[in-house]
């Protein structure tokens, strides 16, 4: 789809263009939120989306170097030879993929802080076998983003294990109610939950189809959306979820806590059952939770949805991982190598395709170098490894989200 521009808007895209060869970013910046502001529309031109792209990796960057834990790892240090990068070019070199990288020496203005409170609210919805891991998305990042940002955030408590349409219910009384998790993990007692008004949306692994489909059954919530951004997001379904429902959708799977757990442990060795029991027993489905992260069903659900999801007001965002079989956990080291078969820029569950949604109001933002756990999660207790490498989880999280509401924010869309 293309948008048709009077000579006033393609003016104005021509000095948006001008501004950023003269590297004039401040007036960019006010001029691009300027756009947005008269018709949101604008965010389908190709220059606004690579803006956007842009201008997120200088913020993710200009966040990461107060990481203590991903600039050691981007050091490259050895003995006496001292790394003589830029920290945000070992930054750069560490975390992104791309010829996008090779931005880390671009001078932006720093962001500028609102310094009020926020009055979007952020909905994190998780992904599948939520919470059954020894740590939770973004565990340590989101407290600390809570309070330093001056923004509210809830949790989606979806359930691990059902299906996405199930799941919208689960988003629908973190919207609706102010029901679920605080940044914090610990459920919103019932006396302060309080129902949000515009919020934004971070879809991440199942958690993002699990939010289309809210998007497409409940279109009066449409105007309350600001944004959603797909955070390694299993638009597509996954190979791997091909292979996995094929090998379990003729078991009888009772619902009892043993005959889950053998299951279970098929999806990932990593599930942690052993330090609590399972919650909302009554509502697992296996078969429909795996079966709605297969290729065919996230192709029917795009092709009987097209219209609406093309039709979507507001920005999406797409970001994805990147991995090597040899930066996996060893138990992932297999499905790794069945995905490169299909695209070896994944991110040892999905390929580049599957993670986004390509439709006019989409932009990508940047391609990780970081797998589909370490995206997200803190690095699991060390008797929690199962003996494997490349759990310590050192991707630079909290500056990716601070990134996303700090883009947000300077382009208008949340406030």
């Amino acid at each position: 789809m293309t948008t048709t521009l009077n000579t006033s808007q393609a003016d104005s895209l021509q000095k948006l263009e001008q501004m950023e060869r003269d590297a004039d970013y401040t007036h960019l910046i006010d001029e691009v939120r300027n756009i947005l502001q008269a018709d949101p529309a604008l965010f389908r031109h190709p220059f606004i989306k690579r803006w956007c792209g842009k201008r997120w990796r200088n913020l993710f960057l200009a966040e990461a170097v107060h990481d203590p834990i991903a600039v050691k790892r981007a050091d490259k240090s050895k003995l006496a030879r001292k790394d003589k990068r830029p920290v945000k070019q070992q930054l750069a070199e560490r975390y992104l993929r791309g010829d996008e990288l090779r931005e880390w020496s671009i001078e932006m203005p720093p962001f500028e802080y609102p310094g009020k409170a926020i009055n979007t609210t952020l909905v994190f919805s998780p992904g599948l076998i939520n919470g059954m891991l020894p740590v939770r998305a973004f565990q340590t990042a989101l407290p600390k983003i809570e309070e330093q940002l001056g923004i509210r955030i809830i949790r989606s408590d979806n359930h691990p294990m059902r299906g996405c349409q199930a799941n919208v219910q689960d988003l629908l009384a973190a919207i609706e109610k102010g029901a679920g998790l605080a940044a914090d993990t610990k459920e919103i007692p019932e006396e302060k939950r309080l129902a949000p008004k515009d919020i934004m949306l971070i879809g991440y692994s199942k958690g993002a189809p699990d939010i289309y489909h809210l998007l497409v059954s409940r279109p009066d919530l449409l105007s309350r959306i600001r944004c959603v951004f797909n955070w390694g997001g299993a638009i597509g379904g996954s190979y791997l979820a091909n292979d996995i429902y094929e090998s379990i959708k003729d078991m009888n799977i009772p619902r009892v806590e043993k005959a889950l757990s053998s299951v279970l442990s098929i999806i990932s060795p990593a599930i942690n059952l052993k330090s609590g029991t399972f919650r909302r027993l009554d509502e697992y489905n296996i078969k429909e939770a795996l079966y709605d992260l297969t290729t065919h069903a996230r192709d029917d659900f795009f092709n009987e949805h097209k219209a609406t999801l093309e039709a979507l007001p507001f920005p999406v965002f797409n970001i994805t991982g990147s991995t090597t079989v040899s930066d996996v956990p060893y138990f992932s080291m297999q499905g790794t190598m069945e995905v490169n078969r299909y695209d070896s820029n994944n991110d040892m569950q999905l390929t580049q395709a599957q993670a986004k949604l390509n439709v006019p109001m989409a932009a990508d933002l940047a391609m990780l170098r970081a797998h589909h756990w370490d995206m997200s999660y803190d690095a699991f207790p060390r008797l929690m490894r199962l003996g494997s490498p490349n759990l310590d989880h050192p991707f630079p999280k909290e500056a990716a989200v601070k990134a996303m509401i700090m883009l947000s924010l300077e382009l208008g869309l949340i406030d």
